[in-house]
C-alpha cells in the first residue's frame, strides 16, 4: 500500500497562474470589443488610419485564448505552463517598456506585474512536475 502525497502549490505560482487568466480574459473581452460593430469601435478605426478592426479583434480572441491555455497550464503545474507563462510576461514587460512615456504609471505598473510573474514562475519552478 502506497501513502497518498500531498503537493506543494506554490502561492506565487497560483498569483502568476491568477494573473495569466486575468489577462487572458481581457484580451478576448477585448477582442469581441473589436470585432462589435459600434460607434466606439468605427471611432478606433478612424485613429488606426484603417486597420482592419475585425481583424484586429480575431489576433486579440486568439491570443487570449492561447493565454487561458497558459493559464490552466500554470495552475496544473505542466512545464509548458512555465514556459509559455514567462514567455508571455516577458514579451508583455518588452512592450511596457516602449509604453513608458505614453502612459507611464500604466506601464510600470504592467512591468511590475511581469517581472512578479516571471520571478514567481522561476523561483517556484519546483512546483512544475518534469516527469
Amino acid at each position: 500500500m502506497r501513502a497518498a502525497t500531498t503537493r506543494f502549490r506554490s502561492g506565487w505560482v497560483t498569483f502568476a497562474g491568477v494573473i495569466a487568466a486575468i489577462v487572458a480574459v481581457w484580451n478576448i473581452m477585448s477582442g469581441i470589443a473589436a470585432i462589435a460593430k459600434d460607434d466606439q469601435t468605427e471611432a478606433i478605426n478612424e485613429v488606426l488610419f484603417g486597420v482592419n478592426i475585425t481583424a484586429w479583434g480575431w489576433f486579440w480572441i486568439i491570443i487570449g485564448v492561447v493565454q487561458l491555455v497558459t493559464a490552466y497550464l500554470i495552475f496544473v503545474r505542466h512545464p509548458m505552463g512555465q514556459i509559455l507563462g514567462v514567455l508571455w510576461a516577458a514579451i508583455s514587460a518588452s512592450l511596457a517598456v516602449f509604453m513608458i512615456f505614453v502612459a507611464p504609471i500604466w506601464a510600470l505598473v504592467v512591468l511590475a506585474i511581469d517581472v512578479t510573474v516571471i520571478w514567481a514562475l522561476l523561483e517556484g519552478s519546483d512546483a512544475f512536475d518534469t516527469a
